[in-house]
């Protein structure tokens, strides 16, 4: 009779180098499967919807965030700059910054373990599928470092002007994220940039007794954090909830705190199983290029617990939506944290002096993420938005308007899906306007006049109502036609009205 496999076979099966090429490939087919199948995210399709203009790109059924918090307006749109905006690109963008990713990777020296586990992240297999740029960046901020840790041997070899050079790349490096996340004009940055290099030329001329990577860590931390909070007080965009909305953001952060660091951080990128032993030696680690790292990525890590924080806090506010479950449905925002991979993991390794991946702890974290992993590669993102939007294909003449009633969480990036799978649509001027369903969109409809803030609804012909929404009193002369939602789009039944009688089915 077969004997039982023993814990040590298992250890060992597991730890066999069959093992990781099977999870090698099955990482390859996942992002695969979730680049080729999966449709774009929300923001992906808001991004594909921006049309030129003279000076650059506009959204031309208005901002996603609305002056009205219950309405759009097509004429409210802010015009963003050439270098930010590249519609139909963001899958191209994103796979091309998923190769180089993989290239640094490869580059610092990493094990084909250490790419396999980059390659399982949930978050990442997530964002490429979805279009998002989260390869992109992680690319840029391991660059970032990889010129900063080079630049060293610049001083000795060719003096100090190639290494301040160095570390004005780095720093335009970083700024280019922000320049693609918030799609502001790169000129506006030069004093920011300034800021960036004379504070790495202070931490490059700091003693090096400054640099325990415990310490500094800690350190780095606070001030990411700190200097959110400052941008808030200072009245800079959505960072004004800083003191507009005080409780709610103190509240938050906590939250953002679990999630960024603990779920997308030490779960999702596999850090626990080294955090414990790694920690711990870093109170005793005198390397100075360790604690410039730990530096980096404290502050980093403390920016973006911050940065989410802020983002929770403010849509809330701008969706009404219900606080605290506004957390829970815009969750995904954690996956910010995944820009450290790459610097995360060569932390790990240079205290440590290897990767070892081979550990019960490591496997075990691995094995933790992968049916999260191929939940994200194999379902991948689905709508239903595309089927009544082929259903105003198909139907809508030239210059005719549309209203979509969904609830404000996200409405507006719903509504640019059917920007997405109209054909033709800017060439052929369909406008289409976002309700809340207690917008008071139905007397809005025979108003005469449009309200302040809001699209005019008078010539619409076309309404969508998103599944659980009702007309109160269908008026004379409108006829429907309606679809299904799936389980995973939340169920329930989609309707469109419309005055035209006679429509083309799809």
């Amino acid at each position: 009779m077969e004997e039982a496999i023993t814990v040590s076979d298992r250890d060992s099966f597991f730890q066999h180098p069959q093992f990781w090429k099977g999870l090698f490939l099955l990482a390859i087919v996942l992002n695969l499967i979730a680049i080729f199948t999966s449709d774009l995210g929300l923001d992906a399709h808001v991004e594909g919807a921006y049309v030129e203009t003279e000076n650059g790109w506009t959204l031309d059924w208005g901002d996603v965030r609305t002056e009205d918090p219950l309405a759009s307006d097509p004429s409210n749109a802010r015009e963003v700059p050439m270098s930010s905006i590249a519609p139909g690109t963001m899958m191209s963008f994103a796979v091309l910054g998923m190769i180089i990713a993989i290239l640094v990777a490869v580059r610092m020296d990493y094990s084909r373990e250490t790419i396999t586990v980059l390659m399982l992240n949930p978050a990442l297999i997530f964002s490429i599928g979805r279009g998002y740029s989260e390869y992109g960046y992680l690319a840029m901020i391991g660059i970032a470092w990889a010129l900063w840790r080079m630049s060293r041997n610049y001083e000795a070899e060719r003096g100090i002007i190639a290494r301040v050079t160095a570390i004005v790349l780095a720093s335009m490096l970083i700024l280019l994220v922000l320049v693609l996340k918030w799609k502001i004009e790169p000129l506006s940055l030069f004093f920011p940039l300034l800021g960036l290099t004379v504070v790495g030329i202070f931490i490059d001329r700091a003693p090096e007794d400054w640099f325990n990577p415990q310490r500094v860590m800690f350190a780095g931390f606070g001030f990411g954090l700190l200097s959110v909070v400052v941008m808030g007080v200072l009245g800079y965009g959505s960072f004004s909830v800083v003191t507009t909305e005080p409780v709610r953001f103190i509240q938050a952060l906590p939250i953002s705190i679990f999630g960024v660091i603990i779920v997308y951080g030490m779960v999702g990128m596999v850090l626990w199983p080294f955090a414990r032993d790694t920690w711990r030696k870093m109170a005793e680690n005198d390397d100075r290029l360790t604690g410039e790292l730990s530096l980096f990525i404290g502050t980093m890590a403390g920016a973006i617990v911050a940065y989410v924080a802020c983002l929770w806090t403010y849509e809330s506010i701008l969706w009404n939506s219900e606080w605290p479950w506004h957390m829970w449905t815009m969750g995904n925002n954690g996956r910010y944290i995944t820009i450290l991979a790459i610097p995360s993991y060569l932390l790990i390794k240079r205290v440590n002096g290897e990767l070892n991946w081979s550990k019960q702890k490591a496997i075990m974290g691995v094995l933790m993420i992968l049916p999260i992993s191929l939940a994200a590669g194999l379902h991948g993102q689905t709508y239903w938005t595309d089927e009544a939007a082929e259903v105003l294909s198909d139907n809508m003449a030239d210059g005719e308007d549309f209203v979509f009633v969904h609830d404000a969480t996200l409405g507006m990036h719903y509504l640019y899906t059917f920007h997405s799978h109209i054909d033709d649509v800017t060439e052929r001027d369909i406008t289409g306007h976002w309700r809340a369903p207690d917008s008071g969109w139905e007397e809005e409809l025979f108003a005469d006049t449009p309200m302040e803030n809001r699209g005019d609804l008078s010539i619409v012909e076309w309404v969508v109502l998103a599944p659980e929404i009702e007309w109160e009193e269908v008026p004379d002369g409108w006829y429907q036609t309606s679809g299904h939602a799936d389980f995973m789009n939340g169920g329930g039944e989609w309707q469109l009205w419309t005055t035209h009688s006679e429509l083309v089915e799809t």
